[in-house]
């Protein structure tokens, strides 16, 4: 199994182009903050303290939400690109069964998933630190590794459920343009999720993405938004810092709500796994 592992990591980081790829959702949303919305928004925040440093960290926040997805999907997108090639059949030869050969490819894009997270938070944390003198406390680095390891594992098993109804590479492309594109919006970095309509907001709150985006935003601004008020709005729910149903969901509930789906998930992949059968005369290790 590790040595599958090695493998998958190897081929996606020796591919300049598939790295720089999977990361053109967040490298949109982070230029699209820069050169569109930032100025915009600080005007519209101007009568409130530090409106700079909260709105680096809200967009620093979706944009992590953004790697996970779809870099995941790319480390995910090589088991598509084996069974296509038939390498997948190759490797059972060697006596690993399906399910762990399918748990191979679930470890290695969780890690790419939390590495290109981690290359993320780099880059952008140095530039704001450049641009506005954005100083994160190091009390908080514990809470953002574990929610991109719990991030990138989540993106991953729904990435293998999905692997399991799509056929070809072609498909698989074609998908990660699309999710490259519309998780911007899901986790509201294209625009706040105050400013979209309400179908467009129920719709969001039916995605991981959002919660994911909404924990790291709670996590990084924390209570910065106390005084944050500006013509009777609430500005946590408006900026996505916590998503409302009936009421707004804390840190605690969102991380819980998000082990539930990692919970659900592995029960799914588990029964589709389960279902697959091997081919006949291949002996595998069970």
């Amino acid at each position: 199994m590790i040595a599958s592992i090695k493998r998958q990591l190897s081929l996606y980081f020796s591919n300049k182009a598939s790295v720089f790829f999977s990361l053109m959702g967040a490298w949109i949303a982070f230029a699209l903050y820069i050169v569109f919305l930032q100025k915009n928004m600080l005007d519209a925040w101007s009568s409130v303290q530090h409106p700079a440093v909260i709105l680096d960290q809200w967009v620093m926040s979706g944009t992590l939400a953004v790697t996970g997805v779809t870099t995941t999907w790319t480390g995910i997108s090589r088991l598509i690109r084996d069974k296509e090639n038939q390498k997948f059949d190759d490797f059972l030869l060697t006596g690993i069964s399906p399910r762990r050969l399918h748990v191979t490819y679930l470890i290695s894009a969780s890690l790419i998933g939390v590495a290109m997270q981690l290359i993320m938070y780099g880059i952008m944390a140095g530039y704001f630190y450049w641009q506005d003198q954005l100083v994160i406390s190091l009390s908080r680095y514990p809470f953002l590794l574990g929610l991109m390891i719990l991030s990138s594992f989540l993106a991953s098993l729904l990435g293998l459920i999905s692997s399991c109804f799509i056929k070809t590479v072609e498909v698989a492309e074609r998908l990660a343009l699309i999710v490259g594109t519309a998780s911007g919006f899901l986790v509201g970095v294209y625009m706040p999720i105050g400013a979209l309509p309400d179908f467009a907001q129920t719709v969001v709150k039916l995605t991981p993405a959002a919660y994911v985006a909404a924990a790291f935003r709670q996590i990084l601004i924390k209570e910065s938004l106390t005084d944050w008020n500006l013509a009777g709005m609430d500005a946590k729910e408006y900026l996505g810092i916590g998503l409302k149903w009936e009421s707004m969901l804390s840190l605690h509930q969102t991380i819980v709500l998000l082990l539930t789906l990692v919970a659900s998930s592995l029960f799914v992949l588990f029964v589709l796994l389960l279902q697959k059968k091997p081919k006949k005369g291949m002996m595998v290790d069970i």
